[in-house]
């Protein structure tokens, strides 16, 4: 009787006579309504923008029914917000932002959003977060198996590895008859790094890379990402040291280790926090959605966008 009294008003509402339709009703949420400025308004703080397709409606319209849908079964649970509460929230936001009250009104109301629809907003969430607390982040266990099972199953994630701290001078291959400057350039350039010459003058110099005005500076590199002539040349080594003259498909390079760095395998008990992590997000996000579905499917919804 409740949902017939609501439709009737809602149709009353939606079709008034020689009146201008300023609003419309765009869902029906069990005996609830989402109304076109509600949706526009979560649109534009959402993106930031004021025309957005259908398709990004239909998206952020979805997210207000499940929103609306969480908020109901929070009511019938009893769960409510203190204002103490949003007060505290709004507090912590400012501080970890760097921002004052007067910065955040001015934020929101370029947003096209007020104080007071902004802690609104903002007590829905502590609502929601309170229900899934209660209703989902609760009730999701990861076992010690489990983790080991992952640990298992993704170890070449967990494995050590080499890197590198590189610098590189290129010189281009040659074209028609420029092979006998290039050898010149070669040898010029091998001679300056035999005298002592730093590595990176020569590079800022000569080198016809990128990154020459860096002094030929890589960064570092994993020992998987090198090409495998460079990988080869990099082997005999040490600190300080250079290549001779190799042949890559980029041109002609001398290669500077600058610094080598090795990080070993990491071990179970090493990163036994981390895997919790992803496997409780992984199953929270699951039963996120069963626990939606579940909502849905007993609730009476009716999409009029």
């Amino acid at each position: 009787m409740k949902r017939i009294l609501l439709i009737i008003l809602i149709l009353l509402f939606s079709m008034s006579v020689n009146a201008k339709v300023i609003d419309r009703i765009v869902a029906i949420v069990n005996d609830d309504v989402i109304t076109l400025s509600e949706l526009n308004e979560m649109t534009r703080y959402l993106t930031h923008q004021n025309n957005v397709s259908l398709e990004v409606k239909r998206k952020v319209l979805d997210d207000l029914i499940n929103s609306r849908l969480a908020l109901q079964q929070a009511e019938k649970m009893g769960i409510k917000v203190e204002d103490k509460e949003i007060e505290a929230t709004i507090k912590g936001m400012l501080q970890q932002n760097g921002m004052t009250l007067e910065d955040l009104k001015k934020d929101l109301s370029q947003n096209g959003i007020s104080f007071p629809e902004y802690k609104k907003w903002l007590k829905e969430q502590i609502v929601k977060s309170k229900l899934l607390a209660l209703e989902v982040q609760g009730k999701v266990t990861v076992t010690d198996e489990e983790i080991k099972q992952y640990y298992q199953s993704y170890k070449d994630k967990y494995k050590g590895f080499t890197k590198y701290h590189l610098r590189h001078i290129l010189l281009m291959a040659p074209q028609g008859d420029e092979g006998s400057q290039l050898e010149e350039l070669k040898n010029k350039i091998l001679e300056l790094l035999k005298q002592g010459i730093p590595f990176s003058e020569v590079a800022k110099k000569y080198s016809q890379a990128p990154t020459a005005p860096e002094g030929g500076d890589l960064g570092w590199i994993k020992e998987k990402d090198l090409a495998p002539e460079i990988k080869s040349a990099l082997k005999d080594l040490k600190p300080g040291q250079f290549s001779a003259w190799i042949n890559t498909e980029a041109g002609y390079q001398i290669i500077q280790l600058v610094e080598k760095k090795h990080t070993p395998d990491k071990s179970l008990s090493a990163v036994k926090d981390e895997i919790y992590q992803v496997l409780y997000k992984k199953k929270m996000e699951q039963r996120y959605k069963n626990w939606l579905q579940q909502l849905r499917k007993q609730a009476y919804i009716q999409i009029l966008l």
